[in-house]
């Protein structure tokens, strides 16, 4: 089996069954080399034939490296991977299957009129993606999210303490505000708006605070603490990090301990509506935003209750009263079936192990 490319790598590498070989491979930031005769024979034959292939040099280069390894299935989380999607479609003796890990959109996040095999779904709501986008799929899945069957199963290490607000950060440390393209301004906007409303609403009934980071590398954590800190006005929150190379869940479990989770468009705030937890989405209160950022198909679904329509602090403090009185069950009855649409979870059957059957059934066959 053939785990392709570095996203969500860790993660699939343990959804494969005991006793089968396994060979993880990325292009994404070096251009792998196999230190063999066959795969140096086959990518020198390539390169002097090239001309006549008449095709992308680089798929050329994707079909030796595939080709020496002979996977017999293939595995990827980068679910919108132009060149493994036309290779899999010239190799359907290969079967190859695409998770998605995170939400898509029809403004960029996946190329259009290319067809994938084997689609692993967040939800249902690919399928209108696709639709747009005339992707096709012979096999689509609704699995829900890889990542959140993990922490769901697995308990952690050391158990957060409850926090009343959650905010997913959408902030970009690494990014210089004024080099940011139109969309890219309007989520930061509207994420450090949506901040700001979090802390007063805060500091008015004396709630805390949580902060889930953005950032994934230990070089930019503190310049999200300091980002945060100076729109907090010294209101007390704590940064839950998580490095992007660890196995670590800890922000799925620091989400787990917290009453209401605050975000823009979050796939983390999607996947907290998929297990009960109550959540409010900003992304709807800054005009023309989630129609230039192409996830309408999202926020069609989304109820008025869960989403800041308006940008005023006013706004923000009516729909998170709301939202906190609101009895469990009775949110859950307002909001289950839009959950289950948007991400389909199923904590009894998580996503790892239907991969893991799904591998298992093909091998033995």
């Amino acid at each position: 089996m053939l785990i392709y490319d570095d996203i969500c790598s860790n993660w699939l590498v343990r959804s494969v069954p005991c006793n089968i070989t396994v060979e993880v491979i990325s292009t994404r930031f070096v251009f792998p080399i196999f230190l063999s005769f066959k795969f140096l024979r086959r990518l020198l034959w390539f390169l002097l034939t090239f001309p006549k292939h008449r095709g992308s040099l680089f798929l050329g280069y994707i079909s030796v490296l595939i080709g020496v390894i002979q996977p017999k299935i293939i595995v990827t989380g980068a679910d919108n991977n132009t060149a493994l999607a036309t290779f899999a479609q010239s190799h359907p003796n290969i079967v190859t299957i695409f998770v998605q890990t995170a939400l898509r959109d029809v403004a960029g996040g996946f190329p259009t009129g290319i067809r994938v095999p084997n689609y692993y779904a967040l939800g249902e709501s690919e399928k209108l993606i696709f639709s747009s986008l005339q992707v096709q799929t012979d096999i689509y899945k609704p699995w829900g999210s890889l990542k959140l069957g993990y922490a769901l199963a697995e308990p952690t290490r050391e158990p957060f303490h409850h926090i009343d607000l959650c905010f997913v950060s959408d902030h970009r440390p690494e990014q210089a505000a004024l080099n940011l393209p139109i969309l890219g301004q309007m989520i930061k906007e509207t994420n450090d708006l949506l901040f700001k409303h979090t802390c007063k609403y805060a500091e008015k009934f004396g709630l805390t605070v949580r902060i889930l980071a953005k950032s994934r590398e230990p070089v930019w954590h503190e310049k999200e603490r300091q980002h945060y800190e100076r729109l907090s006005h010294t209101y007390p929150f704590e940064l839950v990090v998580a490095e992007k190379s660890s196995e670590a869940l800890e922000t799925y479990h620091a989400l787990f301990a917290s009453e209401v989770v605050i975000n823009n468009a979050s796939t983390l705030g999607f996947e907290a509506l998929a297990i009960g937890k109550k959540v409010l989405f900003g992304a709807p209160m800054t005009a023309g935003l989630i129609e230039r950022w192409g996830i309408s198909v999202y926020f069609d679904q989304v109820p008025r209750l869960i989403a800041v329509e308006r940008n005023n602090l006013l706004h923000f403090e009516e729909k998170l009263n709301i939202l906190r009185s609101l009895s469990v069950a009775e949110y859950h009855r307002k909001t289950s079936e839009t959950a289950q649409h948007l991400i389909t979870q199923d904590p009894r059957n998580p996503p790892h192990q239907q991969l893991q059957e799904v591998i298992r059934n093909h091998l033995l066959s």
